[in-house]
């Protein structure tokens, strides 16, 4: 038999009730009590189911009148469809039950302390919805309402996968992120270098619900540019759950042609710098060069001006002896 273990804890005139299948929890639910004195305890709050799994909405009776006189019912509603339903015999115990949904019934044979709460076994995305639980008493034509608890299904998604679709290089390459099986719809974000992109007309996400389970799968796809080598990865945000699942990180290196065209500028861009700094060693050091030889030898140009002159002094000297010599004759 499955046993049911109830915590009970009351701070601040809130009142919050923790119930758990076995050893697993599977459900929370609080509410803030009424300053006034009520004989009803009201649990105004939803409890989170996983699909699959048990549940149980929790309500308590702290009334004057005592559960044990016999001729006492127990019903839980949703709207006006009737859920559950249990007579209660002599000293608290359940006489008879009727489950309208497969898989409900109150969570103790033996009513002590006014626990009237219903385990849901076998929680579907259906099972969603607000229920009321209501107590019939004899002599009493109208039944007394003890307590709204609305139930949320949720299930947990797959570990997201990423994988990269076609792309030539150059070209627009797509990652496309998938997980399935989930409840409710999550929302989906991407991180290129551990950096958040951005939703905007690069990213389309898809749903799908199954027919049969009423879960999703999620579709998420990602298009840009690899330019550089990078990295990519997804998360899947389930918010009712707060559940944050992520991908593996998935390496992009940039397209072959890529790397030598960008190689290609490097070494161009580096040989243009080389030749830049050679020429202008070059130039400087001539420049150099004749400052210093200006510097220190003054002056070699009036010698060498000084030496034409007496080389064509000396061949007029020479022309007119041969002049001479040629009249003498």
């Amino acid at each position: 038999m499955t046993q049911i273990i109830f915590f009970n804890v009351c701070v601040r005139r809130k009142i919050c009730l923790k119930n758990s299948v076995g050893t697993k929890p599977t459900a929370v639910a609080c509410t803030t009590l009424p300053r006034a004195t009520s004989s009803v305890t009201s649990l105004d709050a939803c409890v989170i189911g996983m699909v699959g799994e048990s549940a149980v909405l929790p309500c308590v009776y702290n009334g004057t009148f005592g559960l044990d006189s016999g001729d006492v019912s127990v019903e839980w509603r949703t709207g006006s469809e009737l859920v559950h339903t249990s007579a209660l015999g002599k000293d608290g115990e359940v006489a008879r039950s009727v489950s309208l949904r497969n898989g409900t019934r109150l969570v103790t044979d033996v009513i002590r302390n006014g626990n009237v709460s219903l385990l849901v076994s076998d929680v579907t995305v259906r099972d969603s919805r607000s229920y009321d639980c209501y107590l019939t008493r004899p002599g009493v034509k109208s039944s007394a309402h003890l307590c709204t608890v609305c139930l949320s299904a949720a299930a947990h998604f797959t570990h997201p996968v990423v994988l990269r679709q076609g792309g030539a290089e150059g070209e627009e390459v797509q990652f496309i992120c998938h997980s399935r099986g989930g409840f409710p719809k999550p929302r989906v974000h991407w991180f290129i270098d551990d950096t958040e992109h951005p939703l905007v007309d690069t990213v389309r996400t898809y749903s799908t619900l199954l027919p049969d389970s009423e879960l999703y799968n999620i579709t998420s796809i990602l298009s840009v540019n690899v330019t550089h080598d990078m990295t990519v990865s997804c998360l899947v945000e389930n918010r009712l759950l707060s559940e944050n699942l992520t991908s593996f990180t998935f390496g992009v290196e940039a397209s072959p042609m890529v790397g030598r065209a960008s190689e290609a500028m490097w070494m161009f861009t580096t040989a243009l710098c080389v030749l830049v700094v050679a020429l202008v060693v070059s130039v400087v050091g001539y420049q150099i060069k004749q400052d210093y030889d200006r510097r220190h030898n003054p002056q070699k140009p009036q010698e060498s001006e000084d030496s034409s002159i007496a080389d064509q002094k000396e061949r007029v000297i020479l022309e007119h002896l041969n002049s001479l010599t040629e009249t003498t004759v």
